[in-house]
């Protein structure tokens, strides 16, 4: 899973996009990684010393922040460039405050969306049956509905039967 704002950055290659969204992928847990470099390697199956290129461009492009705890590389990502919450996320708790401050484009949809709805409701344009399902019911076909249908399905069939 790469989030589309790596696609945008030029400076990222395919296999530096591919690095970056393995690390994402391993640290949606802990909030870190901590895979080797022939781990890595081996998963996006590149070379040792392409990851470590791939590794060191992406930290230098300020993507991912690396620490050394106890002689173990952690990798964490820098939340500021990767938005690390799913979008469906922000849309459910998304307030007046979240949407004015959203900042990644993957949650500009939402945000637009979210705006909308209030528009419709600050101006009483939100249609009463929107306010109200109650009021929708669905009633059966009539006869007659029901034979046109049938009649309209029939030439259809027919329709797809001479191609």
């Amino acid at each position: 899973m790469t989030p589309r704002i790596l696609f945008n950055d030029r400076n990222l290659s395919k296999t530096d996009c591919s690095v970056l969204g393995l690390i994402i992928s391993l640290t949606l847990k802990n909030g870190y990684c901590y895979a080797s470099n022939e781990y890595l390697a081996n998963y996006v199956k590149v070379s040792k010393r392409t990851i470590s290129d791939s590794l060191s461009k992406i930290k230098r492009l300020k993507y991912i922040i690396v620490k050394y705890e106890n002689n173990n590389r952690r990798i964490y990502l820098n939340t500021e460039k990767i938005p690390t919450k799913p979008a469906n996320h922000v849309a459910k708790n998304c307030d007046d405050m979240v949407a004015e401050t959203c900042d990644h484009n993957i949650n500009n949809k939402y945000k637009n969306e979210y705006k909308k709805i209030n528009k419709f409701k600050r101006e009483g344009l939100v249609p009463y049956w929107m306010e109200h399902p109650e009021v929708c019911k669905s009633d059966s076909m009539t006869e007659e509905e029901s034979e046109a249908f049938e009649k309209e399905l029939k030439e259809i069939q027919e329709t797809i039967d001479t191609l």
